[in-house]
């Protein structure tokens, strides 16, 4: 006897549940093949029941079951943006952040537009924005707070560099943040001008203190901000993020990631939330331990432990294995010892935490590496048997000869294949030529066995995954020039998806539950408004995510 009830079915002593929504495409992409095939996709509550042919799946359709016939466009994976500064955007996408300042010129533009800005918005509290970046000013000398001071007297002004790496204030600002000459930090810099006093540039770890100063707001401010923020990450067709920032685990910062539950609570977060605090310079990890086990639900939850080796090679703060060509005095030097980095990392594998690394340039991801192979080897985990996920952020710049250490060590690299093209190939100039032939080499480091996963470093980079595609598979920039002295590192298709998906989900470590459409997993799940396979490759970088499922619910459709 067949009975319909609340989509399931009885026979005999089986109970068959039918599916809530089945999408029908000529094209699924489910990550485990490289090219997509004519299929359907079953969700019942918020995981997939079933993945096959488009006729094959009539049995699981009940009175309440939802179709949707999609044609030719592109079923996939939802995307996982590997590598997110979460509250840092939520900040930078509202009002409070002027990021229109990314197309500023120089100093004296950049100034104007922050003024201009300021009139349309006389009652928030600080000056901020965002953007600014000394490629695109013709690598004039980095700013001061004498233009912030004349512009802004009155109110204290928050400049952030588009590599969210170097910060500008004025002097309003250093007060706010009780930055003196005397002020004593731990790693990064603190700049001075010929008297000795802060001249408003903080660089790196420094910046932190301006970074948590100008987000300094209500909670409801905050909850608002972000609530508002993820809907523009699911229009993108993102339905796993993370932060990256390396916040320490303070009252602050759980205030952060509560309201991140609170959103769960209300089912008002249609994303998954990765948290990783800082791993700092001490081994002591219980406090994040006890931390996990609270924040620790499918959709939000404490994934492991970030850290920062060295800055960007636009301020030459990244670390290299030789001089920088433009400016032989400088190697760059990590933020902390070798050894605090083996000792930190060695201490969070032990207790199951990935370390995810901030490495810009080859000499930061040689020490990353050999601390990896440290402690896989410290803690009985030769070739990362064990799948500790650890991971090097950004992988800039590589020496050839630690390409195939990724592999051995079972070391993920996240890259963002965006910043090449807003590199605007700085690196030409910084490091030279014949070094720039192994930046972001993501050809190689597959060809070698690596496992990469891509994102966007938001703020840095906007979600919108289809130019970031592009850039991977043509090493172009938005106008179909070649960017980059090595345009043979460009990759194909189906590796930059997998790299956005069942990359990321390894690298968040959720690769039983994400990264693929299979039978069990949970259901995230987007559809692309054309099939990317179909196209010519200056029309994926235009290309439109029509619908976004995440844990098994309509997040976004296109209207």
């Amino acid at each position: 006897m067949y009975r319909h009830n609340r989509n399931t079915y009885e026979d005999g002593d089986d109970i068959m549940t039918y599916a809530d929504i089945i999408l029908k495409s000529e094209a699924v992409f489910t990550g485990i093949s490289e090219n997509p095939q004519p299929g359907a996709v079953a969700v019942k509550g918020n995981r997939i029941l079933e993945v096959a042919g488009k006729e094959e799946l009539n049995h699981l359709v009940g009175n309440e079951t939802k179709i949707y016939d999609l044609g030719n466009q592109l079923i996939l994976p939802g995307f996982m943006d590997a590598h997110v500064h979460f509250f840092m955007g939520a900040f930078v996408a509202s009002e409070h952040m002027n990021t229109e300042i990314s197309e500023s010129k120089s100093e004296e533009d950049c100034v104007r537009m922050m003024v201009d800005y300021t009139r349309k918005h006389p009652n928030l509290p600080r000056v901020c924005g965002m953007g600014w970046f000394p490629a695109t000013w013709n690598d004039a000398p980095l700013p001061t707070k004498d233009s912030l001071d004349i512009a802004f007297p009155d109110k204290p002004a928050y400049l952030i560099c588009a590599d969210a790496h170097t910060a500008w204030l004025n002097s309003k600002a250093l007060e706010e943040c009780g930055i003196t000459a005397d002020t004593k930090i731990e790693c990064g810099e603190i700049c001075l001008d010929s008297q000795g006093s802060p001249n408003g540039i903080l660089k790196e770890m420094a910046g932190f203190v301006a970074f948590a100063k100008m987000m300094n707001l209500p909670t409801a401010t905050i909850k608002k901000m972000q609530e508002e923020f993820l809907k523009s990450v699911v229009e993108n067709g993102v339905t796993s993020i993370g932060d990256m920032s390396a916040y320490p685990l303070n009252d602050d910062t759980i205030r952060l990631f509560e309201a991140g539950k609170e959103l769960e609570q209300e089912e008002k977060l249609p994303v998954r939330l990765h948290f990783y605090p800082g791993l700092g310079s001490s081994p002591d990890y219980d406090d994040i331990i006890n931390n996990r086990k609270i924040f620790n639900t499918e959709k939000v939850r404490i994934a492991g432990l970030k850290g920062f080796v060295d800055g960007v090679t636009s301020t030459y703060t990244g670390l290299l294995l030789e001089p920088y060509e433009e400016n032989p005095d400088i190697i760059g030097h990590p933020n902390y010892p070798y050894e605090v980095y083996e000792k930190c990392i060695t201490a969070a594998n032990k207790a199951g935490l990935g370390v995810r690394l901030h490495c810009i340039a080859d000499g930061s991801v040689r020490l990353a590496l050999d601390c990896f192979e440290a402690s896989n080897a410290a803690n009985g985990n030769v070739g990362n048997h064990q799948e500790i996920k650890n991971s090097i952020e950004h992988c800039e710049n590589i020496h050839p000869d630690d390409i195939p250490r990724f592999q051995k060590l079972g070391v993920t690299a996240s890259m963002q294949p965006y910043h090449l093209t807003l590199d605007n190939n700085e690196k030409l100039h910084r490091i030279g030529a014949e070094r720039s032939k192994y930046e972001w080499p993501h050809k190689s480091l597959l060809g070698e066995g690596a496992r990469l996963a891509f994102g966007s470093d938001y703020p840095v980079v906007g979600f919108n995954p289809f130019p970031s595609l592009y850039a991977a598979i043509t090493r172009c920039n938005d106008e179909g020039q070649p960017t980059g002295v090595n345009p043979e590192q460009k990759i194909s298709l189906a590796q930059a998806i997998k790299a956005y998906t069942q990359g990321s989900a390894y690298a968040y470590d959720r690769e039983n539950d994400l990264g693929t459409l299979e039978k069990g997993k949970l259901a995230d799940i987007i559809v692309v408004n054309k099939n990317l396979f179909d196209l010519e490759t200056e029309e994926i970088r235009n290309c439109q995510v029509d619908m976004a499922i995440a844990d098994g619910k309509v997040v976004y459709e296109r209207k």
